[in-house]
């Protein structure tokens, strides 16, 4: 099937204007990120992985003189049309390393920090923009339907690295388990801290709500005193506080499925997401392939069966799963 416009419109109206007329002319991909960095090509990020744009709106993997360098001045234009022309507003985003557009697409934002007193207050010679666009795929979650779920809800951690396709699973399950995939119109509550998951305003059900803005821990303790929710969802989730409300929240009765960012090799290695597991009786782990084939599941352990690999470790700490060498945590 062709792609055309394969840059959404909210997209490409914050970028610089000579950037974006290239961008225009793409045609026949499907685009993931968008990289500008200060006198560097600008780099597109596709399912083959990255590559440059020429003037004309063409893909090539050989840098030359036909590829599109951003300027000093298309950076600085792009964050002011990110933020409305109010990077005040924005300030305490920048300070996290990221702001959000209305479509939902993160725009991760690299420069220099400035301190007072050793406290963090601003950031100043921005180089570098990452635009990730975000994307609906209706039936991504199908596997994890048919498998964790054949049985009605469950507690489910989707782990995956950076742009393994996280957020576009769970985006996908809010909806389907809302819209009675699973027999029954459950009732949904989606934690979307970020503006991430809804922010393409994508329907995610009938029977969902949306909590936005707030941060996690806040919007799950709300979501459980007030929405009566039957399983609640959001994205990347391990602080201690969040851990505290989500075990609060499943004690409750509510089921959860969340994300984090890890793979196979350290996910044994991260006190945090294993404590999680522990206390909120994660019994499924869903590993996700990784960048170069996002949404796709790789595997899905139940949480005693990876655990068990590790009864017989050896004196060096040394075990293994899943053909990786792994590290027991203390």
């Amino acid at each position: 099937m062709e792609l055309k416009n394969p840059v959404p419109k909210e997209i490409l109206d914050c970028i610089s204007p000579r950037i974006r007329q290239s961008l225009e002319n793409l045609q026949n991909a499907e685009v993931f990120e968008i990289r500008l960095r200060i006198k560097s090509p600008v780099v597109i990020v596709t399912r083959q992985g990255s590559a440059f744009i020429t003037k004309n709106g063409r893909l090539t993997q050989i840098l030359s003189d036909q590829c599109i360098f951003a300027a000093e001045y298309e950076i600085s234009d792009t964050l002011n049309k990110c933020c409305g022309y109010s990077l005040h507003s924005y300030s305490k985003d920048i300070l996290n390393g990221f702001v959000t557009l209305s479509c939902g697409a993160r725009v991760g934002v690299c420069g220099t920090a400035v301190y007072e007193n050793e406290i963090l207050k601003s950031v100043k010679d921005i180089s570098c923009l990452n635009i990730r666009i975000p994307r609906t795929v209706r039936g991504v979650s199908e596997t994890l339907i048919k498998s964790v779920f054949s049985n009605g809800l469950a507690n489910l951690m989707i782990v995956g690295p950076p742009a393994s396709g996280k957020t576009t699973l769970i985006k996908d399950l809010a909806f389907q388990i809302s819209d009675g995939r699973l027999g029954k119109y459950y009732k949904v509550c989606v934690i979307d801290e970020r503006f991430e998951i809804s922010g393409d305003n994508s329907s995610l059900g009938p029977n969902t709500d949306i909590i936005k803005g707030f941060p996690k821990a806040r919007a799950i303790s709300m979501a459980v005193r007030t929405m009566s929710p039957e399983v609640i969802i959001c994205d990347e989730a391990a602080l201690d506080g969040e851990t505290e409300e989500i075990v609060y929240g499943i004690n409750c009765g509510v089921k959860f499925i969340i994300t984090a960012h890890a793979n196979e090799y350290d996910f044994l290695e991260r006190n945090d997401l294993l404590n999680l597991c522990r206390k909120g009786r994660f019994s499924q782990i869903a590993f996700l392939s990784g960048a170069d084939l996002p949404g796709k599941i790789k595997r899905i352990v139940g949480f005693n069966e990876l655990t068990e690999n590790f009864g017989d470790i050896s004196d060096d700490g040394v075990g293994s799963f899943g053909g990786y060498k792994l590290y027991k945590a203390n």
